[in-house]
């Protein structure tokens, strides 16, 4: 047997080790390219900047095209509206990957100043990474963890000198105030900073008047006024108060119909990597021989709470351990090397060792690196998940007016098909659709089935025909997969006829205006392409079918589109082109 040596690694090794974190990272942080909300965002913040002043009505709609449209999503619209103007859809998935890795980063670089390794702090990250993969999507969500990150990083200098000397750097505090102005005014999220922020600086208070007393008086009076301007920087917005008692009156109600608004014990593969955090969080505060934060332990268990209502707190959940926890981390596995002393140590290497280790890092690189150009590839439209191939039936076909959509589906829908084609509700949720309309369709997308519903008050009982009424749409388009209620209430409604449906959507047409010989728009039957396959391959970003490149979203090329003479090309060479 090899003698042994201390847990110190060979630098090149110590290099590799890094390598292969960070290519793990980049890979779980790319791996969830599109959201079905992703096309709306981009078309809200286009349309922004071709009209040059924010809508105030719901727009893309039929349903309800005179409500209020309260946008609390509009700097991230804006951004991403312009990255697909400068970057393309692509470009905003490399920037996606790349902020979650430079988030990570400040928080290697955090633990670090606390005197903890490079490597350790980069394993310590490695759970946060599992925790934030499910919902590091190119969406507003996205900006409010990457401010919630920051949030952490200037409360961490504001109180940097907090355990050793009850003093504070105000000036990094008051960066929070400009902080929570821009949060506000991209993502619902900034709720959840704002209590942060408050919870953080009413503990530090309520620890310092324990030790000081009234010599706290001038620090609590500090603290009390930067609350106060935290409170009042969500003021900062376009809609004024209006926004911040949405926000309440929302956020009253619950959503069982979104699936990121259950509980973490429903909520699948995200269980895992909450059990483990929680685990790590319990096993440092009990075993850690640093010095506990107990501030910095409540808030992380209040968040962690949070999570345990509903999933999507759980980013949140992960970066607070990656910013305080990593130490403690170090600090048991230190526990765990005094217990099992075997676990510090490893065989010296031989040169001949040392090769085939070199070896197996740079082809685990080398396959990671290929995973993720592979994603970066392929990235597009997937026409086995999207209605990519319905879509292109119906360019192909002139179909167009008010429609009916499946949740999902719909901010796609609203961009794809502008401006001819309206939809009749979509993931903007009740920011500009009143309860009822939410209920009625989703009336149709669930049926009889409550187990997942919350119905307002005043909408009635369930009537899965309401919605196909409202409004007098002419088009219903539905995922056969996910809305299996609806497409049997569908095929078997007199009022409507199957136009399009392959293996993924199914496209219903009214009948009096679709099924009638004498109605200018009538399809005859040889023109309905119905069909069981799946479609296949990746459609290039955005999907559209009509137009493409980095200006597909904008109004003036959408309208010279769909005023264009019809395509001659025949559907059968238009199916066999996208298959290819």
């Amino acid at each position: 047997m090899h003698p042994t040596s201390p847990s110190s690694i060979p630098r090149w090794l110590h290099s590799g080790i890094l390598t292969l974190l960070m290519l793990v990272a980049a890979n779980l942080l790319a791996w969830r390219s599109i959201e079905p909300d992703l096309w709306g965002h981009i078309q809200y913040g286009e349309d922004w900047i071709h009209a040059g002043r924010m809508p105030t009505t719901a727009s893309h709609t039929y349903a309800t095209p005179e409500q209020p449209w309260v946008n609390h999503e509009n700097l991230f619209e804006l951004a991403v509206a312009c990255g697909q103007r400068s970057i393309g859809g692509c470009g905003l998935m490399i920037f996606k990957c790349f902020s979650g890795l430079w988030l990570l980063w400040i928080m290697v670089r955090n633990a670090s100043r606390s005197a903890v390794p490079i490597l350790v702090a980069t394993v310590a990250v490695i759970p946060v990474v599992a925790g934030l993969a499910e919902f590091w999507l190119m969406r507003p969500q996205l900006f409010s963890f990457l401010f919630f990150g920051i949030l952490l990083v200037a409360i961490d200098r504001g109180f940097r000198d907090w355990q050793t000397t009850k003093t504070v750097d105000l000036r990094w505090l008051w960066c929070c105030i400009p902080l929570m102005i821009a949060w506000t005014n991209s993502h619902g999220g900034f709720a959840a900073g704002l209590c942060v922020f408050l919870a953080v600086l009413g503990l530090r208070g309520i620890e310092l008047w324990l030790q000081q007393g009234r010599m706290a008086t001038r620090t609590l009076t500090q603290f009390a006024v930067l609350g106060v301007a935290a409170m009042l920087s969500v003021l900062v917005n376009p809609y004024g108060y209006e926004l911040p008692y949405w926000m309440l009156v929302s956020l009253s109600q619950p959503r069982p119909e979104v699936s990121e608004w259950a509980s973490i014990l429903d909520g699948g593969g995200v269980l895992f990597p909450f059990l483990a955090l929680s685990g790590l969080s319990l096993g440092c505060v009990c075993l850690t021989r640093f010095k506990r934060d107990w501030v910095q332990i409540i808030v992380l268990g209040l968040i962690a709470v949070q999570s345990i209502g509903h999933l999507r707190h759980l980013p949140f959940f992960a970066i607070a351990f990656g910013f305080w926890m990593p130490q403690h981390v170090w600090s048991l596995w230190h526990r765990l090397v005094a217990w099992r002393p075997t676990l510090g140590v490893h065989e010296v290497f031989t040169s001949r060792a040392a090769r085939l280790i070199a070896l197996e890092v740079a082809a685990v690189a080398a396959g990671l690196v290929g995973l993720l150009c592979s994603t970066i590839a392929t990235f597009g439209v997937d026409r086995s998940q999207y209605p990519v191939s319905a879509f292109e039936y119906m360019a192909h076909e002139r179909l167009n007016g008010r429609l009916v959509v499946t949740f999902d589906w719909a901010q796609y829908a609203l961009a794809a098909l502008a401006p001819d084609t309206t939809v009749g509700f979509d993931g903007r949720y009740d920011t500009c659709y009143p309860q009822t309309v939410v209920d009625m369709n989703f009336d149709l997308l669930f049926g009889s089935d409550m187990s997942r519903r919350h119905r307002g008050a005043e909408s009635g009982p369930v009537d899965s025909n309401r919605v196909l009424e409202f409004g007098n749409p002419d088009l219903v388009l539905m995922d056969c997969i996910g809305d299996v209620s609806a497409v049997l209430h569908l095929d078997n409604h007199p009022d409507w006829i199957p136009l399009y449906r392959d293996g993924r959507a199914a496209l219903w047409g009214r009948s009096s205006v679709f099924n009638a010989p004498a109605s200018p728009r009538y399809v005859a039957p040889e023109r309905r392409r119905i069909s069981a396959v799946m479609p296949e391959g990746i459609a290039a970003w955005p999907g559209f079918p009509n137009r493409s490149g980095r200006n597909a979203f904008s109004p003036s090329v959408a309208a010279n589109a769909s005023g264009a003479s019809r395509v001659s090309t025949s559907w059968t060479e238009l199916e066999a082109a996208s298959q290819r």
